[in-house]
């Protein structure tokens, strides 16, 4: 798992060199010293974006790691979107890009049901009934529960899939696994 390879004294690029071809435009566009600055812009946008970082359940992580990793006080997360993009699509696996769908659903859903007012159905001033929104937020309450159902099945699969490979992506022997 390439987050093994972090430590903030590595430099991205020689604990993982073939992403020198993936991310070629961005790694020989950098004229810094042994490629330091985007050396840190990817381990960053590693520890942004991979559900198994330690950051990644901070709500303010991405201040964090432009702040106190990148230390770049100019540096803002949007001007690197398509950076962020193409690590998703090449460092996750279908579980792990699955699980930070879901994230990003649920999160944004939580958001939105917390922000609406309960209220109840009522006439206004011309007679017309207008309709409460108690229901609705009701409903929607009350099918949270499937949802993080679902979610919890794709963290399983993920767990199981991080349990039947071993480092290289291979599949683990039995003995590996401690089955023998």
């Amino acid at each position: 798992m390439i987050l093994d390879n972090f430590k903030e004294e590595h430099n991205f690029w020689e604990y993982n060199p073939q992403y020198k071809i993936i991310f070629k435009d961005i790694y020989s566009a950098d004229r810094s010293k042994d490629k330091d600055k985007t050396s840190r812009l990817m381990w960053g946008t590693l520890l942004l974006i991979h559900p198994r970082s330690e950051f990644y359940n901070l709500p303010d992580k991405d201040i964090i790691i432009a702040r106190d990793f990148i230390k770049d006080k100019s540096f803002k997360w949007p001007d690197y979107q398509h950076i962020v993009d193409r690590m998703e699509e090449a460092i996750l696996t279908q579980a792990e890009k699955s699980l930070v769908s879901w994230d990003r659903t649920l999160k944004k859903r939580d958001e939105f049901i917390h922000d609406q007012e309960f209220t109840l159905d009522n006439y206004n001033e011309e007679g017309r009934l207008q309709k409460g929104t108690a229901d609705q937020l009701d409903k929607m309450l009350a099918n949270t529960n499937k949802l993080y159902q679902e979610y919890f099945k794709i963290l399983k699969e993920l767990k199981n899939e991080e349990e039947s490979r071993s480092r290289g992506n291979r599949i683990k022997s039995l003995s590996d696994s401690g089955e023998i």
